[in-house]
C-alpha cells in the first residue's frame, strides 16, 4: 500500500520519536548508577552544553516553573553535580554551572548512548551506515535553518 505525503511525514515523525526514545532509555539506564532523575539530568545537560545559566534561563529552556528549577538545582548542588555562583555582571543573579562530577556523569551517559548507536549501526553494511549518517547531517542542517 502506497502512503500519501501526510502519512509519510507522520511516519517519519513516529520513527524519529521512537529512535530518540530508545536512545534516551539507554541514558536513563546509565543514570541508575547515580541518584539523578531524568529532569535533573536534562537540567545538567543544559549547563554542560550551553555553559552557566541563570535560574530564569534554565526554567525557560526546560519549560518548567522557576520553583521547580530551584528544587532541581538545590538537590543537584547538594549532591555535588552543580554549583551556584554570583553572576559576573550582576551579583544579585545566581549562575548555575556544572561541576567536574556533573560533567563526568554527562560524559558517562553520552558514552553509553554512543555505544548503543554504534551497536545498532554495526548491524548495517558500511555504505548504508554512511548514507544514514549523511542523511542525518542533512536533516540536522535543514532543521537548524528553521
Amino acid at each position: 500500500m502506497k502512503k500519501n505525503g501526510d502519512e509519510i511525514y507522520a511516519h517519519v515523525e513516529e520513527l524519529l520519536r521512537m529512535i530518540c526514545f530508545k536512545i534516551r532509555i539507554q541514558g536513563r539506564i546509565a543514570l541508575k548508577d547515580y541518584s539523578i532523575t531524568p529532569a535533573q539530568f536534562d537540567l545538567m545537560q543544559r549547563t554542560y552544553f550551553d555553559g552557566p545559566q541563570t535560574m530564569t534561563k534554565l526554567s525557560q529552556m526546560l519549560g518548567i516553573a522557576k520553583s521547580t528549577t530551584t528544587g532541581l538545582v538545590m538537590r543537584l548542588e547538594r549532591d555535588g553535580f552543580l554549583r551556584r555562583r554570583q553572576g559576573d555582571e550582576d551579583k544579585r543573579v545566581a549562575m548555575v554551572e556544572i561541576t567536574e562530577l556533573g560533567s563526568e556523569v554527562i560524559k558517562f551517559v553520552i558514552k553509553r548512548r554512543v555505544d548503543y548507536i554504534k551497536e545498532i549501526m554495526d548491524k548495517f553494511p558500511l555504505d548504508t551506515s554512511d548514507k544514514i549518517y549523511h542523511s542525518l547531517i542533512e536533516l540536522s542542517s535543514v532543521i537548524e535553518e528553521k
